[in-house]
């Protein structure tokens, strides 16, 4: 049944087969629900219609998250999100200046935004010093920024 002179083949498509479970994990982890529930440390809430996620290449691994919701449903999204990162409601002179070096496009939304929620302990003097959670929308999209590392 098993022959030693079979071995490197035998070694060779179990490396095949550990590579594969790794290329289908590696999709999974890039999905925007389990990137949402490791970033945030819950599950996406029941009351969010179409999820989608941005990433940009640059330090500290910024990621943007598209939410839809029901206008309905608005409301107890944006509390659940800013009781979650601990955020509170800013002007757009108070955007950290670090932004534009991730998106210009981005930051022209955010500042034509009706309202804009920050993380209370980001400091803007020392900005890898804590993760910046920034809340805001445009006409139609709830936008979710998250620039840092995992906590």
């Amino acid at each position: 049944m098993f022959k030693i002179k079979y071995l490197p083949q035998y070694f060779l498509a179990l490396l095949m087969v550990l590579l594969l479970f790794l290329e289908g994990w590696t999709y999974y982890l890039g999905r925007p629900a389990p990137t949402f529930k490791r970033y945030l440390g819950e599950s996406v809430p029941a009351m969010v219609t179409d999820l989608s996620l941005r990433r940009y290449k640059a330090a500290h691994s910024p990621h943007l998250f598209s939410i839809k919701v029901a206008p309905e449903n608005e409301q107890a999204l944006i509390t659940r999100l800013t009781q979650k990162c601990k955020m509170q409601k800013i002007t757009p002179a108070e955007i950290p200046v670090e932004l534009t070096k991730v998106d210009d496009e981005m930051v022209d939304v955010i500042k034509k935004s009706p309202w804009i929620y920050l993380t209370k302990a980001y400091d803007v003097s020392d900005p890898f010093h804590h993760r910046l959670c920034l809340l805001f929308r445009d006409k139609d999209t709830i936008y979710l920024f998250l620039y840092g590392d995992l906590e």
